[in-house]
């Protein structure tokens, strides 16, 4: 790695870093706002027309702000933490596994992010859909059921095809690494094996 790439990569880290902290101070500043909004005299007033409070009307409107930040701050997430991984790595030889690892790493924190937003969207949109749906309320579940099935599809994909690699990485790091000879030995039997 030259001077150069190490500095792009320290800026990178830098305005990564400080563009993602700043959505997440921005989104903390807007539940501590609602916070203070929900203190007012008659928020708890029901709208004009309408089933619902001033108080979950704000909410949902916090719900859907928050939301939106943490599905903006997502990638920035992800490649913060590809990036926090892959400097712990960069003593070790770089290798295909580790690189598998790290990408996956970062996908499982980009979809927990995602399912994190679908959450807040679900709990801050009930108080207005709910009252609003009335009987029907089971729609707004099952709609939220159905949008928060995507993200745990590949959460569990990441997941799934971050085992064998981890379970290799662990295992070289216990019990050594084994050559590539070794191994197709370990999988064959040998003649005296067969005699039992």
């Amino acid at each position: 790695m030259s001077p150069n790439d190490s500095a792009i990569g320290t800026a990178l880290d830098r305005d990564t870093v400080r563009s993602t902290s700043k959505l997440l101070i921005g989104a903390l500043a807007i539940v501590g706002v609602l916070a203070v909004v929900t203190l007012l005299p008659g928020v708890d007033r029901l709208v004009p027309f309408a089933p619902v409070t001033f108080a979950a009307v704000a909410t949902a409107v916090v719900a859907l702000a928050v939301a939106g930040i943490l599905l903006y701050a997502a990638p920035k997430f992800a490649l913060l933490t590809r990036l926090a991984l892959s400097r712990r790595g960069a003593d070790a030889e770089s290798d295909t596994r580790s690189d598998r690892i790290v990408e996956n790493a970062g996908g499982v924190v980009h979809w927990l992010v995602v399912f994190g937003a679908v959450l807040v969207a679900y709990r801050g949109l009930a108080g207005v859909a709910v009252p609003v749906l009335n009987g029907a309320a089971w729609a707004y579940d099952a709609a939220f059921l159905f949008v928060a099935l995507v993200p745990v599809v590949f959460l569990v994909a990441r997941l799934t095809v971050t085992v064998d690699p981890l379970a290799e990485l662990v295992a070289d790091r216990v019990a050594g690494e084994a050559s590539g000879s070794e191994a197709s030995d370990a999988d064959e039997p040998t003649p005296a094996d067969d005699d039992g």
